[in-house]
């Protein structure tokens, strides 16, 4: 059974060129998300994967050795980037012939695209439900209502949380939820580095300020390693400190790497209903994943995965941030086998061939 996955993600070696000629890089988040749930499908069908090629007016990126397909486009206006995204989408369809189609619901572009290989061809369409339109930074009602009316093509959907699917689906038709995916990795065996470590989106909603408050204005135990992209990213190259090193934007698998040297790692987000309901930090799922001590505000889904294996703040506030470091230098051997039954937990959760068997069967009832 072939497979058509219509994303906004690219080959992790392009997205890292992409960080390194370009100011304004793509979400991280959706880029790792996409990626793993590629590489899943992949080791059990045979899939292609049609991307949107990261273009700014008439630059645009080449195409490189890899084994995802980027629209061959080159004039970046609107309406021709449409239209080439979907033209060259249909002429990608008809030299594989696919059965079953997967879309980022959060692109109407590429919805439009699976609407027409629907009409066309009579394929199946599942949607990758990561988000609540509503919530992204910029986004304007006008594209949220467009992303549920374009949606309604899809015959069943893969969604982060039961608060996403009741927006994305109110037919109830098939569907899983999946909070997250994790890939194999080797286990860190070095010693640990004495820094916390975030990386993400840097926005003071998110309780990044609030973070580089607690390293810069308190006396934490350990340095802060952080790195992402956003309004905050000026402040920390211009007001530099002691006690916090800034990388700028780094591709997923080097930030999987500094969790993994990591003696803790930290998502600082502020609680809130809204979140909770639509979103899991995919971040926090890698920190877990890598290893090392996670501090993380309280979500239902993360909680469901690994218990109370982590260390859950009431509040993003400073002192409290601070709190919770001090008592995991005071008390670290007791937190790192916590951290261990985390990741067992989660690896059990998360397992790939329980997904894959579920996504088999999702297929099946369409």
């Amino acid at each position: 059974m072939r497979i058509m996955y219509l994303t906004t993600a690219r080959h992790p070696h392009d997205y890292e060129m992409f960080l390194k000629k370009y100011k304004k890089a793509p979400n991280p988040s959706n880029q790792n998300f996409h990626n793993k749930l590629i590489n899943i499908l992949r080791s059990k069908f045979p899939l292609g994967a049609f991307s949107t090629r990261p273009m700014e007016k008439n630059v645009f990126l080449t195409q490189s050795k890899s084994d995802y397909f980027y629209y061959p486009g080159y004039i970046n206006t609107p309406i021709l980037k449409r239209l080439g995204i979907i033209t060259a989408g249909l002429q990608y369809y008809e030299a594989r012939t696919p059965k079953v189609i997967f879309v980022d619901t959060l692109n109407v572009t590429l919805l439009e695209l699976a609407r027409r290989l629907k009409k066309r061809h009579n394929v199946k369409v599942i949607g990758i439900v990561t988000d609540n339109p509503i919530n992204i930074t910029g986004a304007s009602k006008n594209y949220s209502q467009d992303v549920f009316k374009k949606s309604l093509v899809c015959d069943g959907f893969i969604s982060l949380t039961q608060g996403l699917l009741r927006l994305f689906n109110p037919k109830q038709k098939p569907a899983i939820i999946v909070p997250g995916f994790i890939e194999e990795a080797e286990s860190f065996t070095n010693k640990k580095e004495k820094y916390a470590f975030f990386a993400g989106a840097l926005y003071p909603k998110y309780g990044v300020d609030a973070l580089i408050k607690t390293f810069r204005k308190l006396n934490p135990p350990f340095k802060l390693v952080i790195a992402g992209h956003g309004p905050l990213a000026d402040d920390l190259l211009e007001n530099k400190h002691p006690n916090i090193e800034f990388l700028g934007q780094v591709c997923p698998p080097v930030a999987f790497r500094l969790a993994q040297r990591a003696y803790v790692n930290i998502n600082p987000r502020p609680i809130d209903e809204q979140v909770d309901l639509y979103s899991v930090p995919s971040k926090v799922i890698d920190y877990i994943n890598s290893g090392s001590v996670t501090i993380s505000t309280e979500n239902t889904e993360i909680r469901n995965l690994v218990g109370d294996n982590i260390y859950f703040i009431k509040d993003a506030e400073p002192h409290t941030i601070l709190e919770a470091l001090n008592a995991i230098n005071k008390n670290y051997n007791y937190y790192k086998q916590r951290a261990a039954e985390a990741k067992k937990a989660l690896v059990k959760a998360l397992d790939n061939k329980v997904l894959i068997n579920k996504i088999e069967d999702l297929i099946n009832k369409i």
